[in-house]
C-alpha cells in the first residue's frame, strides 16, 4: 500500500495539471486547438517511435513528423491538406530508393506508419471539436473527454477491487472484465452528469446513449491497442513524461479510438438529418 499512495498522488497531480490545459485549448478551439493537437501528436509520434525501435524498426524521425502534419490538417483544410501529403509521401517513397539498407522496406513501412495512423486518429478529434457551432462542439468534445476519464478512473478501481475474469490476458493481463464494465457505467455517468448540468445540451437522449456506447466500446480497444505495441516493445509505458500515467500515448489511447468513432458517428446523423 505505501508505494501505491505516492504513485496515485503523482497520478492526480498529474491529471490536475494536464486536463484544464487540454479542456481550455479545446474551449479555444479553431487554430488554437489544431496547432495543440498537432503538439500533441508531435510527441505520440516519438514515443511510438522509440517503441518500434526497440522491436528494431527504424522510422526516419523527421520524415514520419512532416507527413504526419497534412495528415491532421485534413480535418481543417482538407484539399490543400491532401496535396501537402501526396507530395511528401511521393517525397519518402522516391528517395527510399536511394537508401543503401537491405530491410529498408521495414522501416519504409514504419515510417508510414507513424507517419498516417496516430495523426489520422488525432484528426477525428478536431472534426468532432468542429461538429455544429462552436458551443455545440466544444460540448461535445468536452463530454467525450469527461467520458473517457471517469471510464478509465472507475475502470481501474473496479478492476482492482471486483477485478475476477480477465478481459485481454495475453495482451493486458491487469485488465479484467469487471474494470470493462465498471467503466462503462463509469461513461454513462458522466455523460447523464454532463445532460443534467449543461443547459440547452446539443444531442436528445436518443443520440446521446449510442455516444456512450461508441466511446465505452472504441475506448478500451483504444487502450488495448497501444497494450498491445507495448507489449511487444517490452515496455510498461509508452514513455516518463507524466509522472504517475507513463507517456502521452497512454493519455490518448482511449481517446485517439473514441473521438474517430464519435465523429464518425455524429457524420452520420447530420447526413441523415438526425443530429
Amino acid at each position: 500500500m505505501k508505494r501505491t499512495v505516492p504513485e496515485l498522488a503523482k497520478r492526480i497531480l498529474s491529471a490536475l495539471i494536464a486536463a484544464p490545459v487540454f479542456l481550455y485549448a479545446a474551449w479555444l478551439g479553431g487554430w488554437y486547438f489544431t496547432v495543440g493537437m498537432m503538439l500533441v501528436t508531435i510527441v505520440i509520434q516519438f514515443e511510438i517511435i522509440a517503441m518500434l525501435t526497440r522491436q528494431e524498426l527504424h522510422t526516419r524521425k523527421v520524415m514520419s513528423v512532416l507527413l504526419g502534419m497534412p495528415v491532421v490538417l485534413m480535418a481543417v483544410i482538407p484539399a490543400t491538406a491532401w496535396m501537402i501529403f501526396l507530395a511528401l509521401l511521393l517525397v519518402i517513397m522516391v528517395t527510399e530508393i536511394f537508401r543503401n539498407h537491405k530491410e529498408g522496406w521495414k522501416d519504409l513501412l514504419a515510417t508510414i506508419f507513424v507517419g498516417v495512423m496516430v495523426p489520422a486518429l488525432v484528426s477525428g478529434l478536431i472534426v468532432l471539436r468542429n461538429i455544429g457551432d462552436d458551443r455545440a462542439g466544444f460540448i461535445l468534445t468536452f463530454t467525450l473527454l469527461i467520458m473517457v476519464w471517469t471510464n478509465d478512473t472507475l475502470a481501474f478501481f473496479g478492476g482492482k477491487t471486483m477485478g475476477r475474469h480477465k478481459l485481454a490476458p495475453k495482451i493486458s493481463p491487469a485488465k479484467t472484465i469487471e474494470g470493462l464494465a465498471w467503466g462503462f457505467f463509469g461513461g454513462f455517468l458522466a455523460l447523464g452528469l454532463c445532460m443534467y448540468f449543461i443547459s440547452d445540451y446539443p444531442l436528445s437522449v436518443g443520440a446521446a446513449i449510442p455516444f456512450a456506447v461508441i466511446t465505452g466500446l472504441l475506448g478500451p480497444a483504444g487502450d488495448l491497442s497501444e497494450s498491445k505495441l507495448k507489449r511487444a516493445s517490452g515496455i510498461k509505458d509508452s514513455s516518463g513524461l507524466m509522472p504517475g500515467h507513463g507517456g502521452l500515448y497512454d493519455r490518448f489511447d482511449a481517446i485517439l479510438f473514441s473521438a474517430p468513432a464519435a465523429a464518425i458517428y455524429f457524420f452520420a446523423l447530420n447526413h441523415f438529418s438526425l443530429l
